[in-house]
């Protein structure tokens, strides 16, 4: 990136930041959300639950999704007798468009929060751009958000109210490589000139970095390292730079629709070279729908596994009629954390409800199928748990392939049909 670009984002992030502080001061969101407990003492017959996430823009469709696991998981919990700790309280899902700008993001997160029914915890935003953003207004309302948001500078805020469920980017870079070339070299077949095009934001070009060192450290040569907007509507000069730069293989970083637009402009391209994604649209229902069969083959790192969901992914593709793809698991993943947090230390108190999250193990639902069985944060939100593993479409399904102590299937090298 160049110097005058970094310069750019620097005076938009301070603009941000700006804007969140002056607004949220105005507004009233530097206090905790009041206490939904009536004067009399008794139990909430509701408790709300925030979310938000791009349902416009470019990352509509991973925001959809969420959504989707989101609301599932609020029914499930509210079928099964809600709360029970609070006298059986249901959840109540809000929801807010952030759009698929940061710029908008903070100024929709503080729109929401100003509103009467304040949530006690938030669930989103998706995209860790965004997610950036929100979280500086989630934490002056001292309102805990928990995020499947990939960035690692999430959790190097210092933040009290901020909870990350998935493995860090950093971690998804360097499994995306390290898995990719044990499978490579396990089908014999060992990467020796890689190229790395990713979307670049928050999530892209951190993920990229750690991919990018952790090849270099592997021995192979990044033969080409290209960032795009994620907005982009034509692939083809993308990977025509790809074969240009004489890879043997190529490690993607995108959403759903660049995700599609770069396999299409692959194959296209008459290419046969290995397909290794780093989660967003390659691991989606949507990816699968648009390019059928063409995307058969194509590998992806992800942060659960879709052989563990059990229960819920088969009640999940009961319901949809597809299966649950990794954002609508571990969103709904937060909501059940949130649930047991409340089950087990009943409150409606922000703060008191982040101090139980800090503290707690939680495996109850969909926080059960994400890696370890468990879901646990220390003081900066990180999951201790959290590990990525790698899927790979096989035969319209998608396959957890790699490692092999975590996975129940195995990888087939494209074109080689094993």
């Amino acid at each position: 990136m160049s110097k005058t670009r970094l310069e750019k984002c620097g005076q938009l992030g301070r603009r941000t930041k700006i804007a969140v502080a002056s607004i949220a001061a105005v507004i009233g969101l530097a206090g905790p959300v009041a206490s939904s407990v009536a004067a009399d003492g008794k139990q909430p017959e509701s408790i709300t639950i925030g979310t938000i996430l791009p349902l416009t823009g470019a990352t509509a469709q991973n925001g959809e999704n969420s959504l989707r696991g989101i609301r599932f998981a609020v029914e499930e919990i509210n079928e099964s007798g809600g709360i029970k700790s609070m006298g059986g309280a249901k959840l109540k899902l809000t929801v807010a468009d952030a759009t698929s700008n940061p710029a908008k993001a903070a100024s929709a997160a503080i729109n929401f929060l100003s509103k009467g029914d304040k949530p006690l915890a938030m669930v989103g935003a998706y995209a860790s751009g965004l997610t950036e953003t929100i979280a500086r207004v989630t934490e002056r309302a001292r309102i805990p958000l928990l995020s499947t948001s990939f960035a690692d500078t999430l959790t190097q805020q210092g933040y009290k109210f901020f909870f990350q469920l998935p493995a860090a980017a950093s971690k998804m870079g360097t499994a995306q490589y390290r898995y990719a070339a044990a499978v490579a070299k396990a089908n014999g077949r060992p990467l020796e000139k890689i190229a790395i095009v990713y979307a670049n934001n928050a999530y892209g070009a951190s993920q990229a970095e750690s991919l990018k060192k952790q090849a270099e450290e592997g021995g192979a040569k990044v033969v080409l390292f290209e960032g795009y907007s994620p907005e982009i509507t034509d692939a083809n000069p993308i990977i025509a730079k790809v074969q240009a730069s004489g890879a043997d293989s190529v490690f993607s970083i995108a959403y759903v629709t660049d995700g599609v637009l770069l396999m299409r402009a692959l194959k296209s391209s008459g290419s046969t070279m290995p397909m290794f994604g780093g989660t967003g649209g390659y691991v989606t229902p949507d990816f699968l729908k648009v390019l059928g069969s063409a995307a058969n083959g194509v590998f992806s790192v992800t942060t659960s596994n879709p052989d563990d969901y059990g229960a819920i992914g088969e009640a999940y593709q009961k319901k949809y009629g597809e299966f649950m793809p990794q954002e609508a698991h571990d969103n709904a993943a937060a909501v059940y954390v949130i649930a047991q947090a409340l089950e087990e230390n009943p409150t409606t108190d922000p703060v008191k409800l982040a101090e139980a999250i800090h503290k707690g193990k939680f495996s109850r639902g969909a926080a059960g199928s994400m890696p370890g069985g468990v879901v646990e944060f220390d003081a900066a939100g990180v999951n201790t748990h959290a590990a990525p593993l790698m899927v790979q479409w096989q035969d319209g399904k998608l396959v957890g392939v790699w490692p092999e102590n975590l996975v129940k299937g195995k990888p087939q090298w494209p074109g080689t049909g094993k």
